[in-house]
């Protein structure tokens, strides 16, 4: 007897479909156990008035044999149009995702030649190969890709949110983002330009259910949205600039109010236990206003370490 043929191993480049009958919209890449990172132009094909919290249908054609799953953008996840990166979705997903997270690249290189595998009438993908030769494009952050002039393939509608890798690694640079020339020159945003909004306590939760810490953390983002010195655009900007630089290096001060005050807290409480820090400062400012109150009510469990 002829033994059945081993399946792939799972790939962390996913798609994301029609949850009816699989039309891809686009790609996006597990970054997390339960967390993606895609377009958010891709999420906004998929759902009408797209934003934090849509919720969008994925699966996993390389390798993921019948994984399927919702993913849903986190409050503090969606950049689109008004702020940079300008085109980037972080989702949670409803379950883990079906491959090993890859590791992120910590710079890119001009020079650098790349590979990205995209979904274009192509279940299991198929492969562009380029290479990075500087930043620009509809914006500064974006790194321009030209295509190899050998290889008939290009970058069309379907490679949004693919994965950006070095030719020979599988480590991820960034995401494609935009095409021109027809499709023989493309955009990726690197990874380095996305705020890291996944954070540990998140990526190690596997169900759909959020934990006390996490519902209270976006419970005080939502309560710091009524401080006026994050409701004044001056205010906001003296508040940040007397933040820790790790703080300063990972936020943008000119989000939309609810995605900088989640970012905020995420990144202070979660990754570098600076939230106490944070509402000393913005007390200061607020000078026992009553939303100041209601902030150090709400926030309460964190800082006692619930």
């Amino acid at each position: 007897m002829i033994p059945p043929a081993p399946h792939a191993a799972p790939d962390w480049q996913l798609r994301i479909v029609h949850p009816a009958n699989s039309t891809p919209y686009g790609a996006a890449v597990q970054v997390s156990p339960v967390h993606v990172v895609t377009c958010a132009h891709v999420v906004d094909l998929a759902v009408a008035d797209a934003g934090p919290g849509s919720t969008v249908h994925l699966d996993a054609p390389r390798g993921g044999g019948t994984w399927t799953a919702t993913g849903t953008v986190l409050p503090g996840g969606w950049w689109w149009k008004t702020a940079a990166p300008w085109d980037v979705a972080v989702l949670r997903l409803d379950r883990p995702g079906p491959a090993v997270p890859p590791t992120l690249a910590p710079a890119h290189r001009t020079g650098e030649a790349v590979r990205f595998v995209g979904f274009p009438r192509s279940p299991a993908g198929r492969w562009v190969t380029g290479r990075l030769v500087g930043d620009g494009g509809s914006h500064p952050e974006f790194t321009q890709i030209d295509t190899d002039s050998t290889v008939g393939l290009t970058v069309v509608r379907g490679y949004s949110g693919s994965g950006v890798r070095p030719r020979d690694g599988d480590t991820l640079i960034g995401i494609v983002t935009e095409s021109a020339l027809d499709g023989r020159v493309g955009w990726m945003i690197p990874m380095t330009a996305i705020p890291r909004v996944w954070t540990p306590e998140q990526s190690a939760q596997s169900g759909t259910a959020r934990t006390p810490t996490a519902r209270t953390a976006a419970e005080t983002a939502r309560a710091m949205t009524d401080l006026h010195t994050l409701l004044d655009a001056d205010r906001r900007l003296a508040f940040y600039r007397g933040l820790d630089p790790r703080l300063r290096r990972r936020l943008r001060v000119d989000q939309d109010l609810e995605a900088f005050a989640s970012a905020l807290v995420a990144l202070a409480h979660e990754q570098y236990g600076l939230l106490h820090d944070v509402l000393g400062q913005l007390e200061h400012w607020e000078e026992g206003s009553a939303a100041m109150r209601r902030v150090h009510e709400v926030a309460a469990p964190l800082l006692a370490g619930a």
